[in-house]
Parts: structure tokens; C-alpha cells; sequence
């Protein structure tokens, strides 16, 4: 079973299963986690990106912002859930940012940056007398409850108290970092998470997906699947061409995640058009993982070589796929037809 740190993140290439280990369900079938309930757990997905930074999720929506309805200040989910997750310390309360690859992460919990850090965890079994009038959904007005709560937080002993900035009524909100809040993190590779700043890789412990051990999952699941080892050889010819001739290791950050072949049924599809459309759906992953890490002048060295070696492994289904496609050289519209061309 999987022991789980407070602050945990997994990035990796798509199709990975990143997500899928942090959903309610995965989780309740870990010891660790056996008696999570809904009520304790949320997920939060992390919206925006480029050209929609105004439309997506920003630090104030976790945090504190202004209610434009009731004219006010309003508490954010995020911060909301941590709340509650102190006011019952006997419980564990799991938060889950799926696709925080949208957002700079450093950015997003800005606010929380100074609070989670490992030496100011604290079990508050122990300290927390809960009162019966805090609440959290059923204060009348906010800024009566932030009096109130902050009345509570000093009352707690022997614990580090960090305020989160309150810009709109002038009172902040006083915080502590307690041992039963989880913050679980699913992202893609791109230009925020392959940079994430020191202060929360001090914060969390990451891991990076390897889509190669995926694939051994996956075949150990299907064995001797042709369309399954079509797909295998596509990333073993691709880690090959890496390594060999282009001295790069980190390939965990350009061979992809191969979940997506599997359907809602839990099989894998026969139809050749569809298996086509896979395949060149993962060329294009190729092309744009090139692309994140900015390798966008080897895209038409490396595409033309694996579907070289892809053309040249004549037992490989890959052949019997695309026989048409690979008559002939392989050329810049060959590439183009692949979705691994850059002009």
C-alpha cells in the first residue's frame, strides 16, 4: 500500500494515470485512507492556462476574495476545507488540484507558502477544544466569523499561527498546519511544472511518472496484444533514438502515457481506424513534449528516424497499420501525415 505524504504531487506525460490514484475511490483502497468520506475530500480543478489566465482559477479563489453578490468578502473552498480539516483533527480531509499544469503552482498557493512548511505540521488532537459556535457554512457574515475563528486559533498551545493576508476588510485569518490535511497535486509536463520553484519543491514531494513502467502495466494487464505492443515499440524506439543519438536521459518528460487505449469497458479497441487515430494522436504527444522542452528544431530529425525504425521492424503491427503511409522514403510530408512535422 501506498504511504502518502501531507503535500504530494505527480507530474508526468498524459494518459499516465496520474489522476486516477488520487480520485475518492483509489484512495479509500489504501489503509491510509481507508474511512474517507466524501464530506472530507474535494477536488479542485485548476483552470486557466494561456490566453485564459482571467477566465481561470487564481490564489484569491483559494484564499479570500470579493463577493460581488453579497458585497463582502468571501472564504475560498480551499481555505474553507483546511479550516474544517483543523476544527476536526481526528479526521483526515484530502484536497486534490488535478491539471495544476495550468497554473504556475509557486503562484496558485502563494498564499499558503509561508504555512505549509514541514516543521510547523502539528497534531491537533490533542490542543483542539472544538466550540460549538464556529461553524464554518452557517456564519451570518464573514468578517464576524474571522473575529470568532481567530479567537479559536490563539487559543490552540505550543502551535506556529500564520496569518493569510485579508486585503479587503483589513483582518487576517490566522492559520495553522494541521497533520490530517492532505494536499494532493496531478499535473502534465510543460513549461510551470518543469520549473516548479524551491519553495514547494521543498514543500511536497514529487514524483515523475515514468509512461515506461506504465507500459509494463499495461502489458502484464494484455498480454500478447498486438495493438498493445504496436504502441510499446512506438515509445522503446522513441527512449532509443533519446538516449543513442541525442544524449537526452530525462525521457520520462517525452515517451507518453499509453492508458488512453484502454476505453471505458476496460478494452482495447479492434477497429483499425480508431487504433490509426490513437497512433497518430501519440505523434503528436511526441511532437508536443518536444515542444514544452524546447527541443522544437529536433522534431523532424526525431520523428523521421522512429517512424524509420518503425518502418524497418517489419513484424510489428505498426506496418500492417499504416502500409500505405510508409511506401516509399520517408519524407516532410510523411512526418506532416503523422502529426510530427514542424515547418
Amino acid at each position: 500500500m501506498t504511504k502518502y505524504d501531507n503535500i504530494y504531487f505527480k507530474i508526468g506525460q498524459p494518459s499516465t494515470g496520474k489522476s486516477y490514484g488520487f480520485n475518492i475511490k483509489s484512495l479509500q483502497d489504501t489503509a491510509q485512507f481507508a474511512k474517507l468520506t466524501p464530506q472530507r475530500y474535494k477536488m479542485i480543478p485548476v483552470s486557466g492556462g494561456v490566453g485564459n489566465e482571467y477566465k481561470g482559477l487564481q490564489n484569491t479563489d483559494l484564499a479570500i476574495s470579493y463577493d460581488a453578490v453579497q458585497h463582502g468578502i468571501r472564504l475560498g473552498e480551499f481555505l474553507k476545507f483546511l479550516m474544517k480539516a483543523i476544527l476536526n483533527p481526528a479526521d483526515d480531509y484530502v484536497l486534490f488540484l488535478d491539471d495544476f499544469h495550468n497554473q504556475d503552482i509557486s503562484s496558485l498557493l502563494s498564499e499558503y507558502t509561508p504555512l505549509f512548511k514541514a516543521q510547523q505540521k502539528v497534531d491537533l488532537i490533542d490542543k483542539v477544544d472544538i466550540p460549538d459556535d464556529l461553524n464554518i457554512d452557517e456564519w451570518p457574515t464573514t468578517q464576524e466569523f474571522i473575529k470568532r475563528w481567530n479567537m479559536f486559533v490563539d487559543s490552540l498551545d505550543d502551535v506556529a499561527v500564520v496569518p493569510i493576508t485579508n486585503r479587503l476588510s483589513g483582518e487576517d485569518i490566522k492559520l495553522v498546519y494541521p497533520s490530517n490535511f492532505y494536499l494532493f497535486g496531478a499535473a502534465n509536463f510543460n513549461e510551470k511544472t518543469t520549473n516548479i520553484f524551491a519553495d514547494w519543491q521543498d514543500r511536497a514531494t514529487i514524483t515523475y511518472i515514468d509512461p515506461l513502467e506504465q507500459m509494463e502495466l499495461l502489458r502484464d494487464k494484455y498480454p500478447s496484444d498486438e495493438f498493445v505492443e504496436c504502441v510499446v515499440s512506438i515509445n522503446n524506439h522513441l527512449k532509443d533514438i533519446l538516449e543513442n543519438d541525442h544524449d537526452i536521459y530525462d525521457i520520462e518528460r517525452y515517451c507518453f502515457g499509453i492508458w488512453k487505449i484502454v476505453d471505458a469497458t476496460d478494452n482495447i479497441t479492434e477497429d483499425k481506424e480508431e487504433q490509426k487515430k490513437l497512433v497518430r494522436f501519440f505523434f503528436g504527444m511526441i511532437k508536443n513534449s518536444l515542444i514544452y522542452n524546447n527541443k522544437n528544431s529536433m522534431i523532424n530529425n526525431i520523428g523521421k528516424k522512429l517512424l524509420q525504425k518503425l518502418k524497418n521492424d517489419t513484424k510489428d503491427k505498426f506496418n500492417m497499420l499504416f502500409e500505405n503511409e510508409l511506401k516509399g522514403d520517408i519524407t516532410h510530408k510523411t512526418l506532416h501525415s503523422f502529426g510530427i512535422y514542424e515547418s
